[in-house]
C-alpha cells in the first residue's frame, strides 16, 4: 500500500465521526434551557410557591355569622336577627401571618434548591450522553485502526511466524473490541433515554453532543449554600410557629347581637353579648401544642446544624478533588495528547515490513486513542465532583451553563 494511501486513511480514521454522522447539535445551554421551559418537576415547584404565596396572602380570621330568628309564644311571633363575630387574641392574628409569611420564604428556598438539583442532576446526565457518544466514537475509530493493521500486517511475509502471532493478536483484539462497540452502543442509547427523563418534549432519535468548556467553580468566595439557607428558613418557621403556638393561652373574644322586632305584646328588644374564651382553664391542650412545636424547632436546629457541618467538610474535599481533576486534564490535553499526535505523525514514516515497524504503527495509534479515552473518564470524574459541588453550595459556573 503506498504511502499516500496511507495517509488518506488515516485522515479518514481521524475525523470525528460527529462530522460524518450528519445529527442535530445539541449544547448543553440548549439542553438546560429545554429543561426550564419544559420540565414538570421545575413546573411542580411554581405551582407550590403560588399556593404558598396564595396561604400567606389575608388575615385569617373567622368570618362572621348572621342568623335568622323566629321565636313563636302565647303572645304570638316575634322575629329577629343575630350576628356573632369570633376575633382571636390580636397577638395570634399577627403571629399566623407571620408563619405564614415565613413558609413562603421556606418554599422559595426549597423550590430553588430543588432547580439546583435537577438542573445538577440534568448537567451530569448530558455529560454522560457525550461521553457515552465520545467513547463509541473513539472505540469505532480503534476498531477501524485495528482492521487497517490486519490488512497491513497480512500483506508482511507469511514466512515470518512473528508476524503470523503478531496477526492473531490484533485480530483477536479487533473482534473483542467490536464487543465493546456493542456494548458502547447500548450505553449511548441508555443515556439519550435519560435526557428524555428532564426533558421529555425533547427530540433524542438524531442528537449529537457538543462538548461544553470545562467548567470552574469559584469555591473559595462560597460562604453559604442552598441548604444551609433552606435550613434557616425552616428554623425560622418553626421558631415563629412555636410562638404562634405559645398565644394558645391567651382566649378569644367573641361579640354577639341579637334583636327582636317585638309584636303586639313584647316591646322591640335588643342584646349585645361580649364574651371570652378561657383556654387555660384546660391547659394540658396548649401545653402539648407548644411542646410539639418547640419539638420540631429544636430538631431544625439539629439539622441545620449538621448541614453546616456537611457544608463545610464536604466542600473542602471535594475543593481537593476537583483541582486535582484539573491539574490531571490539563496535563493530558496539553502534553500527553499532543505528544502522542506527534508520535502519530513519526509512526507514518516507518516501514511496516517489519516487527518492530508493525509494533508501532498498532501501539501508537492505539495509545493516542487511549490517552483520549483517559481524558473522557477524568472529565467525567470531574463532572460528578461538579455536580456535588452545586448540590451543595449552588450554582455559579464560569464556564458551560448560565450563572
Amino acid at each position: 500500500m503506498s504511502t499516500v494511501i496511507r495517509v488518506l486513511i488515516l485522515f479518514v480514521f481521524a475525523l470525528p465521526l460527529q462530522a460524518l454522522a450528519g445529527g442535530k447539535p445539541l449544547t448543553l445551554d440548549q439542553f438546560i434551557k429545554e429543561i426550564e421551559a419544559k420540565n414538570p418537576v421545575i413546573a411542580v415547584e411554581k405551582a407550590n410557591i403560588e399556593i404558598a404565596n396564595a396561604r400567606a396572602s389575608g388575615v385569617r380570621i373567622n368570618p362572621p355569622m348572621v342568623g335568622y330568628m323566629q321565636m313563636k309564644d302565647g303572645s304570638g311571633t316575634n322575629r329577629g336577627y343575630e350576628i356573632s363575630q369570633e376575633i382571636p387574641f390580636p397577638t395570634k392574628i399577627s403571629k399566623d401571618r407571620e408563619v405564614r409569611n415565613l413558609e413562603l420564604e421556606t418554599q422559595k428556598e426549597s423550590s430553588q434548591f430543588q432547580k439546583i438539583s435537577l438542573m445538577a442532576d440534568a448537567r451530569l446526565a448530558y455529560m454522560d450522553f457525550w461521553s457515552a457518544f465520545s467513547r463509541l466514537e473513539i472505540q469505532k475509530e480503534k476498531l477501524e485502526w485495528l482492521k487497517h493493521h490486519i490488512q497491513i500486517t497480512r500483506s508482511s511475509s507469511w514466512s515470518d511466524t512473528t508476524a503470523k502471532v503478531h496477526l492473531l493478536e490484533v485480530e483477536s483484539d479487533a473482534d473483542l473490541l467490536e464487543n465493546e462497540v456493542i456494548t458502547l452502543e447500548a450505553d449511548l442509547a441508555a443515556a439519550r433515554s435519560t435526557l428524555k427523563s428532564f426533558a421529555p418534549e425533547l427530540n433524542i432519535v438524531e442528537i449529537i453532543p457538543v462538548e461544553p468548556a470545562t467548567p470552574s467553580l469559584e469555591i473559595e468566595k462560597r460562604k453559604s449554600s442552598p441548604a444551609v439557607a433552606l435550613g434557616e428558613k425552616e428554623l425560622a418557621a418553626k421558631t415563629a410557629f412555636e410562638d404562634y403556638k405559645k398565644q394558645s393561652y391567651l382566649p378569644d373574644f367573641f361579640v354577639r347581637l341579637r334583636s327582636f322586632n317585638g309584636n303586639e305584646t313584647s316591646p322591640q328588644s335588643q342584646e349585645l353579648m361580649v364574651g371570652i374564651s378561657l383556654p387555660f382553664l384546660f391547659f394540658w391542650q396548649p401545653k402539648a401544642e407548644v411542646a410539639e412545636a418547640s419539638a420540631q424547632r429544636l430538631k431544625a436546629e439539629a439539622e441545620l446544624q449538621k448541614t453546616k457541618i456537611e457544608f463545610e467538610t464536604k466542600l473542602s474535599s471535594l475543593t481537593k478533588k476537583t483541582e486535582s481533576n484539573q491539574m490531571q486534564l490539563k496535563n493530558l490535553r496539553e502534553k500527553l495528547i499532543p505528544r502522542a499526535e506527534r508520535r502519530m505523525k513519526l509512526v507514518r514514516n516507518l516501514s511496516t515490513r517489519t516487527m518492530e515497524g508493525l509494533d508501532q504503527h498498532k501501539a501508537v495509534m492505539l495509545g493516542l486513542l487511549d490517552l483520549k479515552m483517559k481524558a473522557i473518564d477524568l472529565r467525567i470524574e470531574y463532572e460528578k465532583t461538579i455536580k456535588e459541588i452545586l448540590k451543595l453550595a449552588g450554582n455559579g459556573l464560569e464556564a458551560g451553563v448560565e450563572k
